[in-house]
Formats: C-alpha cells, structure tokens, sequence
C-alpha cells in the first residue's frame, strides 16, 4: 500500500515538473475587461471575485488555466478535452479566441480575496489531508501539485487558495460527470478522496490567501 502511494506521489510530482514553463496566455486585459462587464460579472463579479455562492473566483487565476477552461466549455459533445455546463457553455462558444485571451489576462490580474472557511474545525482537518494526502486510500498530498500554498504551477495547475468552498466541494462531487478525462492526473487523483474528505479539504482552500500573480503592477 505504502509503495503504491509513494509510485502515485511521484508521478504527480513529475506531471508537475513537466507542465511548470508558462506557455502563451497573452491577451488585453482592457478589452477583457469590457467582456467581463458584459458577460461575466453577473457570476464571477466584474472584478473576479465570485458574485454568488458556488461560482470560482477568477482573479489572480494563471491566464492560461482560463483559457484552457474556456475552450473545454466551446467545445463539441464528446470532445476529447469537453467541459460541460448549461450555463457556461453558450457564453463560451460566443467568444472568439482573442476574446478569450483577453478576458483570460484581465481576471488574472484582479485580487481574489480570500473566501474564509465555513467551518474552522473541518479546515484544520482538511490541511492534514491537503499537505500528507491519505496513504491508507493512496492519495497523495494535494500540495504536491497546487503546492503548500494552493496557488498552483503555471500554467495546468490552478491557483485554489481562497477559492470558495460551496464550488470547490462540487467540484469534487460532480468530477467524474463533467470533467473526468482518461488520461488527466486529477481523474486520477479524485476517484481518491472520500466523500467525506471534500468537505474539509474545500474548507481549508477556503482559509489560504491567494497572491498576486507575476508581473502584475
């Protein structure tokens, strides 16, 4: 068991060595800013901080990660890289890809304030699970991708810290319906956390602070 979780651990740490280098992601966050106010900010606030529980805050999110999110929502039914959501997948098919670029770089240079844990006692449990994973079930350490911090590796690897707990426990439930992908480490990774690990562990991402990202004024 314990080789097993070792192997998994240093698969996703190579997975994370190998996607590291920033990889395009540029855009005008001017014009970026004009699609958020028009189409955007209704759920993801005009300045990226979720207007409603459940919806991600975008800001200080890599521009490349939005990006990637963005096409995966346009794309077609069984699509090998599909995204599906009622709600995200008309606005997303109504963007060009400068569009996407731009809206991408201007949330990425917004704050994100951090969301707070709904329950300190459930954050506490979640960062053991968080920072050492669970070896009896063969998950490794979430860190080891989104690092200690959860801001994440530019450019696959999100930045989680301060994200709202309501979107990433669902995130977790709803996985293997609308994300899964054969082939992607974090199918790999889900299928590993119980049930009733979500909880705490979407409290404790809660409790981290997001930092701004590089470059930005």
């Amino acid at each position: 068991m314990i080789h097993r979780s070792a192997l998994l651990i240093g698969v996703s740490l190579a997975a994370c060595t190998q996607t590291a280098a920033p990889t395009g992601g540029q855009g005008d966050p001017g014009h970026g800013h004009e699609i958020a106010a028009t189409r955007c900010q209704s759920c993801h606030g005009g300045d990226g901080e979720a207007a409603q529980p459940g919806v991600p805050s975008l800001g200080e999110q890599w521009p490349e990660y939005i990006i990637k999110q963005l096409v995966a929502f346009a794309a077609p039914p069984g699509a090998p890289n599909r995204r599906e959501s009622a709600t995200m997948d008309p606005i997303a098919r109504g963007l060009t890809s400068t569009d996407i670029a731009d809206v991408a770089a201007f949330y990425s240079l917004q704050w994100r304030a951090r969301a707070g844990p709904r329950n300190l006692k459930s954050a506490l449990a979640g960062r053991e699970i968080y920072r050492h994973g669970d070896v009896a079930n063969d998950l490794p350490a979430c860190a080891s991708c989104h690092r200690p911090s959860g801001l994440g590796i530019r450019p696959d690897f999100p930045n989680i810290a301060g994200q709202d707990p309501v979107y990433v426990e669902r995130e977790l439930d709803t996985w293997d319906m609308t994300r899964k992908h054969r082939g992607k480490l974090m199918s790999i990774i889900v299928e590993r956390v119980r049930p009733e690990q979500r909880a705490p562990l979407a409290e404790y991402l809660a409790s981290l602070e997001s930092r701004p990202i590089e470059g930005r004024d």
